[in-house]
């Protein structure tokens, strides 16, 4: 007989208590916009759903002097239009905004994207390049707090344990002088609703005088197993004038990363064009008032 049981925890207390339970048939339900066609196409009728939607206190988004908090049950939309987010840290906004069709925005979550760690997922590589650090509960009433690359381990493995659920992201203040940016292109078109076949996240620190690129943290997505950094194209911008020729040399440094990734894989190599088009379009909207 199938049976499938619903927790519905109101407090991070009886959130705890529910994962204290928690075993190989156990599954945290947020948005729901992935699990349940998983659950779905794999034929689970049996089990344990706890539904963390309403857990007070996990749908705020925070700002403090050192860091933006967001809580697991902030959806896409939200984050998408939030006037903190999408003044101090637009990237993210972006990402938000191009997360599948519009149902889906008003639905999914960030922890359900990081807790599924495929190489497409739209949050992952935006929240490496933001260094955004991610909070969990678990079982026993414990925290822990690990960055993204502690966290997202492979191709749908994570460091997260049966009992673990994820409460918050944060991420740190910005600085005054930072801009960023993030672009993805799915399936040989531009648009919302496609799972990305490459995407891109910059975050550069621009010091107006002496008109120099000072930091830069630059995330490819969708280009290998794991979201990763650029980290020549990273070294490339720094201490340079925002202008043309760098735009195109940024655009080749990634053409280059992209490539390494790929492995000479025939049916990827589209992606090596993908990235330049979003590098040049994107240096552009970042620089546009200097360019």
């Amino acid at each position: 007989m199938s049976e499938l049981t619903f927790k519905t925890p109101g407090t991070l207390d009886e959130l705890v208590a529910c994962l204290s339970e928690a075993d190989a048939s156990t599954y945290l339900l947020g948005g729901g916009t992935d699990l349940i066609i998983r659950m779905r196409d794999r034929g689970i009728h049996q089990g344990t759903l706890i539904d963390l939607q309403g857990v007070a206190g996990l749908d705020a988004i925070q700002m403090d002097g050192r860091s933006i908090t967001i809580g697991a049950n902030v959806t896409y939309a939200r984050l998408s239009a939030d006037p903190v987010i999408t003044a101090r840290i637009p990237c993210l906004a972006q990402m938000a905004s191009q997360v599948g069709s519009t149902q889906i925005r008003n639905m999914a979550r960030l922890p359900g994207n990081l807790a599924n760690a495929s190489p497409a997922g739209d949050a992952i590589a935006t929240l490496m390049a933001l260094e955004a650090k991610v909070h969990t509960l678990d079982g026993h009433g414990a925290t822990r707090v690990r960055t993204m690359d502690q966290l997202v381990l492979g191709i749908g493995k994570t460091s997260l344990g049966r009992d673990e659920a994820i409460i918050k992201v944060e991420i740190p203040m910005p600085g005054p002088h930072e801009r960023s940016r993030y672009g993805k292109i799915g399936l040989g078109a531009r648009s919302q609703v496609v799972i990305a076949n490459v995407s891109l996240t910059m975050v550069l620190s621009y010091q107006p005088d002496p008109g120099r690129i000072t930091d830069a943290r630059i995330v490819l997505g969708s280009a290998a197993p794991l979201a990763y950094h650029a980290t020549a194209a990273e070294a490339l911008v720094q201490g340079r004038r925002p202008e043309p020729a760098l735009a195109l040399e940024l655009a080749e440094a990634l053409r280059v990363h992209v490539e390494a990734s790929i492995k000479g894989i025939e049916m990827f190599k589209h992606k090596m064009n993908d990235v330049q088009g979003l590098a040049l379009d994107m240096f552009t909207q970042l620089f546009q008032d200097e360019l």
